[in-house]
């Protein structure tokens, strides 16, 4: 089929369904069944996000730690004298990193999610941000040290504001490209998610009465992804990407 005949009918089926959608999101909304619903959805939400931050904080520090076990048993083996079990150590060290950053920002985005009129849910919420941020830094800066054990090229310190670009400065041009890399699909990623939440919100807007604030913030997220995004990629050229 030719591309121009295929895109023309994939726009048209997305008005078509844009249009059943909308035409069923206005009817149900005006029968007044969408308020009562979606108060009882962010209620009951609301009770279970601190039970979701306790999992996400006991299975994300689980699984880094069984990580670093296992980065730690790949260091035991480079001392050793076998050399080849320096990049399986570091891999397994920057899960675990990956890992601990992913529960705190897991615990840290759900607790908006747990306010309600009682107050409770957002209390324990409250209280597992506070401990999990401790942990996740304290956590993190002993990864680092063990990264930069095997490999002391590498500099920052986790407590420093400035870790990111210290770290990305001492990277290889190797580990460089992986970054450029892994960062451009995340940009993609993070737009088409943004997008996708923009429609969600409009939605949700026709069903239950109330203010723009979501599609204003999630707006101002895409344009500040996108601009940030050209603004990097004008420095990158300016510097050559050597550096941040």
């Amino acid at each position: 089929m030719n591309k121009t005949v295929k895109f023309v009918l994939m726009m048209l089926a997305s008005m078509v369904v844009g249009g059943v959608l909308g035409f069923g999101v206005i009817w149900f909304g005006m029968n007044g069944v969408a308020a009562d619903t979606l108060a009882a959805l962010e209620n009951g939400l609301a009770l279970a996000i601190p039970v979701v931050q306790a999992l996400a904080i006991l299975v994300c520090s689980l699984t880094a730690a069984r990580y670093m076990k296992k980065a730690r048993r790949f260091a035991a083996a480079l001392d050793a004298g076998d050399e080849d079990q320096a990049e399986p150590a570091l891999q397994a060290a920057d899960t675990a990193i990956n890992l601990l950053e992913m529960q705190q920002m897991l615990v840290m985005f759900l607790l908006p999610l747990s306010v309600t009129k009682m107050g409770l849910s957002l209390l324990a919420s409250s209280l597992l941000v506070v401990i999990s941020m401790p942990l996740v830094i304290l956590n993190q800066g002993r990864i680092v040290n063990f990264i930069r054990r095997i490999n002391p090229e590498k500099r920052g310190d986790v407590r420093d504001l400035k870790f990111n670009k210290e770290w990305y400065n001492s990277c290889d041009e190797a580990e460089r490209q992986k970054i450029g890399r892994a960062s451009y699909r995340t940009v993609l990623a993070t737009q088409m998610a943004l997008v996708t939440l923009l429609v969600v919100v409009v939605v949700v807007r026709l069903l239950v009465p109330g203010d723009n604030l979501a599609a204003w913030c999630l707006l101002a997220a895409i344009l500040t992804l996108k601009v940030s995004f050209w603004a990097g990629c004008s420095r990158a050229e300016k510097k050559g990407g050597e550096a941040l």
